[in-house]
């Protein structure tokens, strides 16, 4: 077998790797507490932020990022009909411009790529607000955000609710109950073998961002049903790097398919402990 000098420099970064102080403390907790790697690695961040180390205290710092803005808007638990000057109000970070993944949309849109970033965007931020317990308005996307007019909103949700999918706005939610966010419903369909390409074009979502959720889908079904230790949703959240409402929805979909999908939620849990895996479990089983 032939060693080239790029294949050197892998090996070499490698072993320097091993070396640093971090992994030593990600090794002795993997073996020490007998948890999977991605557990170490949000034990390993909540210490960094803890005694003010690398990049967890300046993510503590800056809240927002780069292309993210806080809005204020409704609390989701105040009730249909309730006076708006009598609301509760709550604060939540959005993601209007999510770099990359925006432009794939925008790029490969071609004449419809302006709507189809819209409706991304629309999707995204409505959802991560609810998850932060705040139901945006269509007033609020279409004058303060997205900048265009209600008429295009309402239009939008309309296309989405064609397709099945919920937009979470306060005028929606409140009328039809609890919403689940968008990514509950792209995780589904994957339980369902849609290829994640299709879910993308389907969900107005890059690649990327349908595989962070059927990831994420994955460890919160590992360490909700098949984790040694029992966890509270809270923790979950922690651990993967989302919501506490997210968390609840993901447990709930993985009941409700816990028997008539069980193989298929053993292939999706199994991508918890090796992600690379996800190209076998896109191809595995037939379309339904």
């Amino acid at each position: 077998m032939i060693i080239t000098s790029s294949q050197r420099k892998v090996d070499l970064e490698e072993r320097l790797q091993s070396k640093t102080v971090e992994q030593m403390f990600l090794t002795s907790v993997e073996e020490g507490a007998n948890c999977p790697p991605f557990v170490a690695r949000a034990i390993l961040d909540v210490a960094k932020s803890t005694f003010n180390v690398g990049n967890g205290a300046e993510h503590e710092v800056e809240k927002t990022r780069p292309g993210q803005m806080k809005v204020l808007g409704i609390c989701a638990s105040e009730p249909a009909g309730k006076p708006l000057k009598e609301c509760r109000l709550s604060d939540a970070v959005l993601t209007l411009d999510a770099g990359g993944e925006d432009q794939v949309i925008r790029l490969t849109g071609g004449k419809s790529g302006v709507t189809d970033l819209r409706r991304k965007r629309l999707l995204r931020i409505s959802s991560e607000a609810l998850e932060q317990g705040v139901l945006l308005t269509r007033e609020d996307i279409a004058y303060r955000i997205l900048n265009c007019g209600t008429r295009t909103i309402t239009r939008d949700v309309k296309y989405f609710q064609g397709l099945g999918i919920q937009v979470p706005l306060r005028g929606y939610c409140k009328d039809i109950g609890p919403a689940l966010t968008h990514k509950t419903q792209i995780v589904e369909h994957f339980i369902k073998r849609m290829q994640p390409t299709q879910i993308a074009r389907r969900t107005y979502h890059s690649l990327e961002a349908v595989e962070r959720y059927i990831l994420h889908f994955a460890k919160v079904g590992y360490l909700s049903f098949h984790y040694e230790k029992k966890l509270s949703a809270s923790d979950i959240a922690f651990v993967v790097g989302i919501s506490e409402r997210l968390v609840r929805e993901y447990q709930v979909l993985y009941q409700r398919y816990s028997c008539s999908q069980k193989k298929r939620l053993r292939e999706i849990v199994s991508l918890a402990k090796d992600p690379p895996k996800l190209e076998t479990a896109k191809k595995g089983g037939t379309q339904k």
